[in-house]
């Protein structure tokens, strides 16, 4: 189909961005009943309370929502509602351990082993508008790799990064945290872009990191030998004396870093902790030569556009000559439909034939795309079943060198509005039958089979819950099972760190090398809106959520910026516990460019070289793509 509403708002799956990068995988269950103006107020949004196993206001004593603010303006997004919070089961005394060491040091990093360091921890950038940052592991001339913070501080925003000395991804009651007190010194390498930068490093240990805070030591300058950042690299050698008091040496949780003031580049390198000063750091060095997939896929929806229009057609295939594309995911040419559940292909044979003749020629592959997420449920599987068939046939009906090379479809039925609630696991297994059903059609007829995934149908929630888990096993790994091959939808647009590119798409990298699968990692480049994530509970705050009966089992949500002179007799009140800005530019390449695209390409491809399940990158989608400037 061609962009319709569930295809712009699809792929937007936020994360938090805070000190200690606590990641949301919030699920698409509902819309506002309109769009509204970012000044426009109260936003409201009408909900069945049937889908979530509820049958009053008054029973609900958590919700989580979005609000995504569109150019059109501000829309309301409803993630949660539940009866309350859920308990994150704390352990009743954290875990922590004396790494092993020698030679009087331990080396937490040296970023030669990328995303996770030695203690299992990841590392991660933040700020807060009007500030930005990024993080990334650059490489140098002579094989070492380093941390590379570049951010531009303007007040009132802050931006910095942190690195964890434990792995927050896993249970709280499994995490180990650092026993630091054998040692006697922190240190690392830095040098600036410029020179003259300024660093504030602070500390976390447990009880610090649960607030999502730490504590400042000091400036990074004053613990150099020259008392200032330069264009050299100078080794810092930190007495762990200077951590304060109220930071327990046995616990340690991260390391966080705070630019002070302006624009700049920060490099560090070889983090450790030692026994003694001026202990001799062990050098690591690693030849890595980038070598490309000689893969790469593309989303395309405006087939109906290109038809008999070779003009169009030359200049896609001059695109896809010079972004190197070798297969494109082409939207089958529906009719409009007319009515709920009939669509009509297109089969213009003649113009259809022309077009997979052209790419044909060009040595790219086809995969007929299609989806909804209304065609996970058991009464549109006729019409996928009436459409694979109807693709066989044209197969049969054409010459080899113009037809279709695979199947995909891009459901996605996390979009349907009652998904996140009590039905979710019906759907999920009518979902699994729709492609099992599917994979029979095509390898029936020597057609590869494939589907559109997110990367979080293999990952946890913030309350570390499942999100998507059937008989125990994560949804991927069924899906897996079915199909030959999957494009998941890892829109980030950081390579490394806790929440990049490389972090969300290991899970399915690795399940899918074990069973002889192949992975497409697919980037985002269409426009994205901001989005803002609210949690609201009992208690009393400034803002809030008014909860109102309507029809049936319906009520209507409303929310409210500002409390004061609100009824709570006219409905359930709820009151804000949680905010979170979610910038469109960690989803989207759509305000970066080319070559930011291919650095993020680049650095990612090194880790995923090692899977043999890697196919390469596809890039959502021609028309977005195709309008990135080149720097």
């Amino acid at each position: 189909m061609v962009e319709t509403l569930w295809n712009r708002l699809k792929k937007k799956i936020p994360s938090a961005i805070c000190s200690s990068l606590v990641i949301y995988f919030p699920l698409l269950i509902g819309h506002a009943n309109g769009l509204f103006n970012h000044n426009q107020t109260p936003l409201t949004c009408e909900v069945d309370l049937a889908h979530w196993g509820l049958n009053d206001p008054s029973e609900i004593g958590y919700v989580s929502l979005g609000i995504l603010h569109k150019k059109s303006g501000d829309e309301l997004k409803i993630y949660d509602i539940r009866e309350e919070r859920p308990r994150i089961k704390e352990p009743s005394k954290p875990k922590s351990q004396i790494p092993p060491f020698r030679d009087d040091i331990f080396l937490v990093d040296d970023f030669h082993q990328g995303n996770v360091n030695r203690l299992g921890g990841y590392f991660s950038s933040f700020f807060k508008s009007p500030s930005e940052s990024r993080i990334t592991i650059e490489t140098s001339l002579e094989g070492s790799q380093s941390l590379c913070f570049s951010y531009h501080q303007k007040p009132p925003g802050f931006s910095g990064f942190w690195i964890h000395l434990f792995n927050f991804k896993a249970h709280p009651v499994d995490r180990i945290f650092l026993d630091a007190t054998p040692f006697r010194y922190l240190t690392f390498t830095i040098r600036g872009g410029e020179g003259n930068e300024t660093l504030i490093l602070q500390v976390a240990d447990y009880s610090w990191e649960k607030r999502e805070d730490s504590v400042e030591i000091g400036s990074v300058e004053r613990f150099m030998p020259s008392g200032r950042i330069t264009k050299d690299w100078q080794r810092v050698w930190i007495p762990l004396e200077e951590i304060p008091k109220n930071i327990d040496r046995q616990e340690l949780a991260s390391l966080v870093f705070l630019a002070r003031s302006g624009r700049g580049r920060i490099s560090i390198g070889d983090i450790a902790f030692t026994t003694r000063k001026d202990v001799r750091i062990p050098s690591a060095r690693e030849d890595r030569i980038y070598k490309p997939s000689p893969h790469r896929a593309m989303w395309l929806w405006e087939t109906k556009e290109l038809l008999g229009d070779d003009q169009s057609q030359d200049q896609l295939l001059d695109f896809c000559q010079k972004r190197g594309i070798t297969e494109i995911f082409l939207q089958l040419p529906y009719e409009k439909e007319e009515k709920e559940g009939e669509r009509e292909i297109i089969w213009d044979r003649s113009k259809v034939r022309s077009l997979l003749f052209k790419l044909h020629s060009a040595e790219i592959r086809i995969h007929a795309l299609d989806g909804d997420p209304r065609f996970a449920l058991r009464e549109w599987h006729g019409h996928v079943i009436a459409t694979i068939q109807s693709i066989v046939q044209f197969n049969k009906s054409v010459e080899p060198g113009e037809r279709f090379d695979a199947i995909r479809y891009d459901n996605e039925p996390y979009l349907l509005p009652n998904f996140a609630g009590i039905l979710k696991e019906s759907i999920l297994k009518q979902y699994l039958n729709f492609l099992k059903t599917s994979k029979s059609i095509s390898e029936s007829a020597g057609l590869e089979f494939g589907v559109d995934i997110p990367f979080w149908f293999d990952q946890k929630n913030e309350f570390f819950e499942p999100i998507t888990e059937l008989e125990g096993r994560p949804l991927t790994e069924h899906i897996l099972d079915i199909v030959d091959n999957i494009g998941i939808m890892d829109y980030r647009t950081e390579a490394y760190g806790a929440d990049g590119v490389i972090a969300h798409a290991l899970g399915e990298l690795g399940y899918a090398s074990k069973k002889g699968k192949k992975v497409f990692v697919g980037l985002e480049t269409t426009d994205v809106p901001d989005e803002t994530i609210l949690e609201f509970g009992r208690g009393k705050e400034n803002s809030g959520i008014l909860l109102q009966k309507s029809e049936g089992t319906k009520i209507l949500l409303q929310w409210i910026p500002k409390l004061s002179g609100t009824d709570p007799k006219s409905g359930a009140l709820l009151f804000q516990k949680k905010k979170t800005f979610v910038p469109s530019g960690k989803l989207t390449f759509k305000d970066k460019n080319i070559s930011e695209l291919a650095e993020v390409m680049e650095k990612a491809e090194s880790e995923f070289r090692r899977f043999p399940s890697f196919r390469g990158f596809a890039i959502h989608h021609y028309k977005s793509y195709k309008l990135l400037q080149q720097e």
